[in-house]
């Protein structure tokens, strides 16, 4: 019942927008602090704690994005119910009679339901998830349907851009749309980084030092993720 009790609570937190549209606000507001406090008088020590507390928040909009899409794809009915029977966390879910109850008045989805048991900080367990649309395969391909593998542009572009965050951020994108950042490998590696430096920097309050090359890399591999899921949805949304 904690579970289900939780959904509700939770609805009234929730965005209304597309989930790249809360993606793509959330990180411009995020760049623009973060380099605001690299660029401040500030000590040393509070500018690493500024780009810790970027990594965190970078892992929370990525969290949010793969959860809404995932919605997304059940509450479009984009895939056959059969597909979620097979994935194992969802194998061993139970209701009591007393929890349908509360399913039923609640208008609880079948989204909110699934996705509540999945855990999309475990990249992993994400991918896992993802398979209902096999999106290993379809990343590799969306990976090599791109231009040769370019390095990234300096991360002073970070700094240098007189309009900071928006910029930067359209420019990933469009990097991201036509240029290989990283192939498959690559991309699942810095994800998977970011996502231990998190839970080390929450859970284990170690004090990580950060460049700001770090996060460049980080945010770029991010946001490559992003955009190749927005158009893997676009395509079998058609």
């Amino acid at each position: 019942m904690d579970k289900l009790k939780r959904i509700i609570s939770e609805r009234k937190w929730y965005h209304t927008s597309k989930p790249l549209n809360v993606f793509e606000n959330r990180l411009k507001d995020m760049m623009n602090l973060q380099v605001a406090a690299i660029n401040s008088n500030i000590p040393e020590s509070s500018k690493n704690e500024a780009k810790k507390q970027y990594l965190v928040m970078l892992v929370a909009c990525y969290e949010n994005y793969v959860r809404e899409i995932f919605k997304l794809i059940i509450d479009k009915n984009l895939i056959p119910i059969t597909e979620l029977t097979k994935l194992r966390k969802l194998k061993e879910v139970k209701f009591t009679i007393e929890e349908i109850e509360f399913i039923r008045n609640k208008n609880i989805k079948l989204s909110e339901l699934v996705c509540e048991y999945i855990n999309f900080q475990n990249f992993g367990e994400m991918i896992s998830s993802f398979s209902v649309i096999d999106l290993n395969k379809k990343i590799e391909e969306k990976i090599n349907q791109k231009d040769n593998i370019m390095s990234l542009p300096d991360s002073t572009l970070l700094k240098k851009a007189k309009d900071g965050a928006e910029i930067v951020n359209e420019f990933l994108k469009k990097f991201a749309l036509h240029k290989k950042m990283f192939n498959k490998s690559q991309l699942y590696k810095q994800i998977n980084l970011l996502l231990t430096a998190r839970h080390k920097i929450i859970h284990n309050n170690i004090d990580i030092a950060i460049t700001q090359e770090d996060i460049y890399v980080m945010t770029a591999a991010v946001y490559e993720f992003v955009i190749l899921l927005d158009r893997i949805l676009q395509d079998i949304s058609r």
